[in-house]
């Protein structure tokens, strides 16, 4: 019998298997993204003794529940370690394949080669969507072929055309407008294949009809999802979570939304019987980054119906 490739024992699995990047090449010199731009260069300064501590501290429990795969690290490749913009591995195909990303947010194009040349070695065959288009982050598995489609700000809908001519996808799209909620993971998360997280105030009315008539929606706090609320994570019965509240004082701005924030996610993980576990992940923060983006999925056994 022959031996089954990396990427088809990958995609069997029944523990979940992700891509992360240990963060060697993070940098913040290039401001793409309206929250780097709103911080300025002082306020987007990394302090890398810290953001490596609290990198380390999510791959740690990852890796302890996981199969965790590292991306190796390439010098100038400032957002390398925000793998969901790479590309994403889809859960319906019959064969094992990465559509790799093309990027449009300036610095970020040669990130594209580095991920084909690991996900080859896997095993899976890789394309680049010729459009416009930013991974896992702009496209979220709910079951079958049917995924949420973010467009508009970074990835395309001629990218959502090419997937579903080339690969089957379904894609229910989902205009992206905020320059704040720049990716679809910034108002969107699946928490089960029949239920979700959404930012409706981000969303007009169509949209919110189309995504009614497939799923279940429980309403994010538009001002919940600017800071992560919906940028989060599943693992196996957990839900993981960013939350900076520990650092903060009372008497900072940022403290109210915080605690409303960690309270609306602990209340959602009791009601689908699901464990919070929270991230401080502040240093990701100066590029814009929340959870989400510094995990890739390579499967999805938590939706497997």
């Amino acid at each position: 019998m022959k031996r089954p490739t990396n990427s088809t024992l990958v995609r069997q699995l029944s523990r979940p298997a992700f891509l992360l990047n240990a963060p060697f090449s993070l940098e913040s010199r290039i401001a793409n993204n309206a929250t780097m731009q709103k911080l300025g260069p002082q306020g987007r300064r990394i302090d890398y003794p810290r953001m490596f501590e609290q990198w380390q501290g999510l791959y740690h429990h990852l890796s302890a529940q996981a199969l965790v795969y590292l991306l190796p690290s390439q010098s100038g490749l400032q957002d390398q370690p925000f793998v969901a913009n790479l590309g994403i591995v889809p859960a319906h195909t019959r064969e094992p394949v990465a559509v790799i990303s093309k990027f449009r947010a300036r610095g970020r194009s040669g990130e594209s080669k580095a991920g084909s040349v690991f996900f080859r070695a896997m095993g899976f065959k890789t394309e680049e969507c010729p459009a416009y288009f930013e991974g896992e982050a702009d496209l979220k598995y709910l079951r079958e072929n049917i995924y949420f489609g973010g467009h508009g700000l970074r990835s395309s809908v001629r990218a959502h055309a090419w997937l579903k001519k080339q690969y089957g996808f379904r894609i229910v799209p989902v205009p992206l407008l905020d320059p704040h909620l720049y990716h679809l993971d910034c108002v969107l998360h699946v928490i089960h294949s029949s239920r979700i997280l959404l930012a409706t105030e981000a969303c007009s009315r169509n949209t919110l009809r189309a995504i009614e008539e497939i799923v279940e929606i429980v309403d994010v706090p538009l001002p919940l999802a600017y800071r992560g609320a919906t940028n989060i994570a599943r693992l196996n019965g957990q839900l993981l979570c960013e939350s900076s509240l520990p650092q903060l004082k009372k008497s900072d701005a940022l403290y109210p939304v915080e605690k409303a924030k960690r309270k609306f996610l602990e209340k959602v993980a009791r009601r689908f019987a699901l464990d919070p576990i929270f991230f401080n992940l502040s240093e990701f923060h100066k590029s814009g980054a929340m959870l989400s983006c510094l995990v890739l999925p390579l499967n999805y056994p938590n939706l497997r119906i």
